[in-house]
């Protein structure tokens, strides 16, 4: 009995260790990401007229998508958005009209903002963001 109370205690101590680290991953990504533009296709537009993304990340949970058309560099509009990060996924939700897009395994390298990008939950492709 007191063999299995100390693997218990144990196994107790391992879960709590992972829950708090999983939450530092997020917490240490807000401060690479906030405040800063990064630029990038989101997979807006179509084949035939491409819109290049360009995402600001406010500390309130707010953004705005400052979008051009990949073409001609022309203002195709703003987008207002939410954000969040929730066990390394990176989530912008531009409302009812857009596919909620998820970018996974969400880190910043340099310059760079890179994970996997998922829209309604189905993969698209690899992106890296270049920071402006």
């Amino acid at each position: 009995m007191e063999m299995i109370k100390k693997y218990a205690g144990i196994l107790m101590m391992l879960t709590l260790l992972v829950g708090f680290t999983s939450c530092e991953d997020d917490e240490d990504i807000y401060d690479d990401l906030m405040g800063r533009t990064w630029v990038g296709d989101l997979w807006f537009g179509s084949d035939n007229n491409p819109i290049e993304s360009g995402i600001r990340l406010d500390n309130n949970g707010l953004g705005i998508d400052y979008q051009v058309f990949d073409y001609n560099g022309r203002p195709a509009g703003d987008l207002p958005f939410r954000w969040w990060v929730d066990y390394g996924t990176l989530y912008l939700d531009y409302g009812y009209d857009f596919a909620l897009r998820e970018i996974r395994g969400v880190r910043v390298r340099g310059r760079y903002l890179q994970g996997d990008l998922f829209l309604d939950g189905e993969y698209i492709d690899y992106i890296e963001l270049q920071m402006q």
